[in-house]
């Protein structure tokens, strides 16, 4: 089953399914918005991510999704549209 979730984030984060990692659902202050979980063999390698358009993978699941927590100075707010699988 699919679920649609609308939420306020950078306009360069990307949620397209061109990667190997997941969707996932993450609580950012009191709203959900989304943040990907790869499939590492090596624990100490980040699991929860984002995805940049601008500047790649990003090793902190909350980078970007508030100006408060931007990773650089390109942020834009943008609403986001993206359906996860709720499996």
């Amino acid at each position: 089953m699919k679920k649609e979730i609308k939420f306020t984030a950078c306009e360069h984060l990307d949620f397209s399914d061109n990667y190997a990692a997941k969707k996932e659902l993450i609580s950012s202050g009191d709203t959900t918005k989304v943040c990907w979980n790869r499939p590492v063999i090596d624990e100490s390698f980040p699991k929860l991510v984002q995805f940049c358009k601008k500047r790649g993978r990003m090793n902190n699941p909350e980078y970007c999704l508030c100006e408060k927590n931007k990773g650089c100075s390109d942020y834009r707010d943008f609403e986001h549209t993206v359906e996860i699988d709720m499996d």
